[in-house]
């Protein structure tokens, strides 16, 4: 089989990856977005390190949707609905919404999740009620994890449009979390009073 020059494979190569750039960047921008949401963080200056890495992510997914965002696929535009519904900044969280509306749209179902959990975000930061029920808050002083307040005008036919549970679903999910909450603080507690108990090398037990 006759083989290509060198020079026309390289540029071959070269076009197809720069179809493709578009795509695999924001793939790997929501993977990147998913892995960090799930390291917990405990100190301040790693939470503010945190939240720049993420409005970093926010703004290359915002240029690629300028510069190329006719050409995306609804999988593509889920990608970058994920990002951006992560932020803090309204923009974002406004731009999320609507670039996950017109993924569903095309198809995407799961397009319609992220867009009530954007409009619930963006309703929370303004100081109202949440349309659809998607944000737990957590009370630093009660320790227990709550259901932010939500509009009792939506109904759960609308929250099941946009793939959100029932309320009593949402209740549930609340006690959940305070449930395992509590059994990891217990846990803790326990872990911490066997080591105060065990004794270390050379010392007598009490």
């Amino acid at each position: 089989m006759k083989k290509l020059p060198v020079a026309l494979l390289t540029l071959l190569l070269t076009v197809s990856g720069a179809c493709q750039a578009p795509a695999v960047r924001l793939e790997r921008l929501a993977l990147e977005q998913r892995t960090e949401a799930q390291t917990e963080v405990r100190r301040s200056q790693d939470a503010l390190a945190k939240n720049e890495r993420l409005h970093e992510r926010a703004d290359k997914v915002r240029k690629i949707l300028e510069q190329q965002g006719q050409e995306l696929t609804p999988l593509d535009e889920l990608y970058a609905a994920l990002v951006l519904v992560e932020s803090d900044r309204p923009e974002d969280l406004e731009a999320a919404q609507l670039i996950a509306l017109k993924s569903a749209e095309g198809g995407e179902d799961r397009g319609f999740r992220v867009a009530a959990e954007a409009q619930d975000r963006l309703l929370v930061k303004r100081g109202m009620a949440q349309r659809y029920g998607t944000q737990f808050v957590w009370e630093p002083v009660n320790r227990i994890w709550r259901l932010y307040p939500i509009d009792p005008r939506t109904s759960d036919a609308e929250r099941k449009a946009m793939g959100v549970p029932p309320m009593s679903e949402l209740k549930a999910q609340e006690a959940k979390l305070n449930a395992e909450f509590k059994a990891d603080e217990a846990k803790h507690k326990s872990q911490k009073q066997t080591q105060q108990q065990t004794p270390k090398p050379g010392q007598q037990p009490k």
